[in-house]
């Protein structure tokens, strides 16, 4: 911006390890805050602000280093609260600045930008480390036929449930209402372990797996058992276990907003209007009726007003929510489905309410367990660490790179009417990340759930018009974002597939029908991230946004690394990266871990030319 110095780009802080002493302190403790400034600033002080109890606290912060051309300012920030919440403010010989996490600003912004520090906060810190796959449990394998569900088992919406070939393509929703079977089961996942293991994945998210209705299961009958066409509880223990010996972690899918119309719940409530049943449920205001879920009438959207609900579904110790968590299954956390409405309707809006309580139950069952909402919309004010660990990141990271890489927003996979169909500009994409990442703490970023292909959004190589070269370079952004990275099945074979159910095809497993070199650069992008302390742990710093290159560089206390991606349809121009902005010295050696090249740092700047379309960069200094 014109209005601040030409310095102030060079200004870096974020409250990653390498910037903090402690990035989860414990509530009366102090912890040391450092901040890197060019050292042609004319800083006459700089104050860390912080406001403990409500009330500003300035805290002079002093230069304890010079090194390339920096100075390092340091001060203690005491830890007296659960949120900590701290900027900088800058006094120069032309004028005050002040620094949060939507960057320098000559004005005093609100404090929702400010970096925070989580006291007593319970991170599910093994999720950074991980590598996700996500399974559409009914697609991936049919381990068990014997447990196929026969024809007519289900009707939904006057249509029988069939069971179709395995492979075949799944009919679209007025042709199957979602009641076509092919078969794949919790024992199809177990006996696939060893592929997902060799491709480097090291946890799993499974779409429900309750019985129910549909062959997403998502029309849920009974939260208390397994669907015996997934192969029953037994065969959630069986994949526990051979997943425990793996050294794999686990985390499924639950629906605390709704039920199906076939769950005894609802049953009751129709039946008997007086019965405690009644309570679980909303009532529209004007008609008296039950209400259903976006008027859905196969699904039931649950009223947690009712105490005696909330006690059923997560505060008793046989509740679905706890029960789950415990041996023999002993799920590794949650992903809550449709997290963005449930507690919400009407003049309750009790999300935050709903949440609290939830932590609480989950939490008590297991510290460590990771509790993931589904939210398409900003899910900021619910990932402030004492609510959410994590949303699945369609704004923060997954909507803005997909539109990046090609299709266009959302309305553009569905074929709305209001779509936009045009390429995201880099520097949009740039924004984007930065305006989510700005809005909740760092360590709840370092835990974000990031996708590119998911079973709600078409898959990635639809999004690239079939170009896996962009898959590609898309798969390199999503494990070099700070965040838990998950690829959803098939997308590292290159399955196709539109807006759902296609996306839901079932997976091949004749080697001739995947695309061998796709699969192969994931298993080495992901060792990558898997090998990297600064991909798993590392703050973030965008360093180009512009034409068709993004770069950004992560750097932890045991590595700098700089990943970058470029989409143009020919080989990239000559780009000199400002290594300054990374405090990368002259004549610093940065090595490509997918293909060995190296780069050297000259007059200030790396140069990048003759990047191939699609190509992703792994940079990594040199010691």
């Amino acid at each position: 911006m014109s209005h601040l110095p030409a310095w102030a780009q060079y200004i870096h802080h974020d409250s990653s390890e390498f910037y903090l002493s402690d990035i989860s302190p414990r509530i009366g403790a102090s912890i040391s805050v450092r901040i890197r400034v060019p050292a042609e600033a004319d800083i006459r002080h700089l104050l860390l602000r912080s406001r403990p109890d409500g009330e500003w606290n300035r805290i002079p912060m002093a230069k304890t280093s010079a090194v390339n051309g920096f100075d390092w300012w340091a001060a203690d920030l005491p830890i007296t609260m659960r949120h900590n919440n701290y900027c900088f403010h800058f006094l120069t010989a032309s004028g005050s600045f002040y620094l949060n996490q939507a960057g320098l600003s000559p004005i005093d912004s609100p404090d929702w930008f400010n970096f925070t520090v989580l006291g007593d906060y319970d991170a599910p810190a093994w999720a950074r480390e991980q590598v996700f796959y996500q399974i559409f449990p009914e697609r991936f394998a049919n381990g068990e036929p014997s447990n196929d569900r026969p024809d007519g088992d289900a009707t939904l919406m006057g249509k029988p449930a069939s069971q179709r070939a395995w492979g075949q393509l799944p009919d679209p929703f007025p042709v199957s209402r979602n009641v076509d079977f092919f078969g794949g089961d919790l024992q199809g996942i177990a006996q696939n372990l060893d592929y997902l293991v060799d491709l480097g994945i090291t946890a799993i998210y499974i779409n429900p797996c309750f019985d129910a209705e549909t062959n997403h299961y998502y029309v849920i009958r009974d939260f208390d058992h397994i669907a015996p066409a997934l192969g029953g509880d037994e065969a959630l223990r069986e994949l526990r276990q051979a997943m425990t010996a793996r050294g794999m972690r686990l985390i499924l899918d639950i629906t605390p907003n709704h039920i199906g119309f076939n769950h005894p719940w609802y049953v009751k409530a129709k039946a008997d209007p007086e019965s405690e049943e009644a309570g679980y449920f909303y009532r529209h205001p004007d008609t008296g009726e039950i209400e259903h879920w976006l008027g859905v009438p196969a699904i039931v959207k649950l009223n947690y007003g009712s105490q005696q609900l909330r006690d059923k579904m997560y505060r008793a110790p046989e509740s679905p929510i706890r029960k789950w968590l415990r041996p023999p299954y002993s799920l590794d956390g949650w992903r809550l489905d449709v997290a963005n409405m449930t507690g919400n309707y009407w003049r309750t809006q009790g999300a935050r309410d709903v949440w609290l309580e939830m932590r609480a139950a989950i939490k008590g069952e297991n510290p460590q367990a990771y509790m993931m909402g589904e939210y398409f919309q900003d899910s900021s004010d619910h990932l402030q660490g004492d609510e959410l660990d994590a949303s699945m990141n369609y704004q923060g990271f997954n909507t803005p790179t997909r539109r990046w890489l090609g299709l266009g927003d959302l309305g553009a996979t569905q074929n709305y009417a209001y779509a936009d169909r045009n390429i995201f500009p880099s520097e949009s994409l740039g924004l984007q990340w930065q305006q989510y990442m700005a809005a909740i703490p760092y360590i709840i970023a370092l835990q974000q759930f990031n996708q590119i292909g998911s079973h709600d959004i078409s898959r990635p190589l639809r999004v690239c018009r079939g170009d896996t070269a962009l898959v590609k370079a898309g798969t390199a952004l999503l494990l070099g974002f700070p965040g838990a990275p998950c690829i959803y099945y098939a997308d590292e074979i290159g399955m196709d597939g539109g807006h759902d159910p296609d996306n839901r095809r079932c997976m091949p497993w004749d080697e001739n029908d995947w695309d061998a070199d796709l699969r192969d650069f994931h298993q080495r992008a992901i060792a990558i991230r898997r090998g990297s302390h600064a991909l798993q742990q590392g703050g973030f710093q965008l360093l180009h946004a512009a034409g068709d290159l993004v770069a950004f560089q992560r750097h932890s206390r045991q590595e700098q690394m700089i990943v970058a991606a470029w989409r143009g349809a020919d080989d990239s121009p000559a780009t000199a990266l400002d290594m300054r902005l990374a405090d990368i010295p002259d004549d610093a050696t940065l090595t490509d871990l997918l293909t060995g090249e190296q780069y050297r740092a000259t007059a200030g700047a790396l140069e990048l030319a003759g990047l191939a379309h699609g190509q992703a960069l792994f940079l990594r200094m040199e010691a």
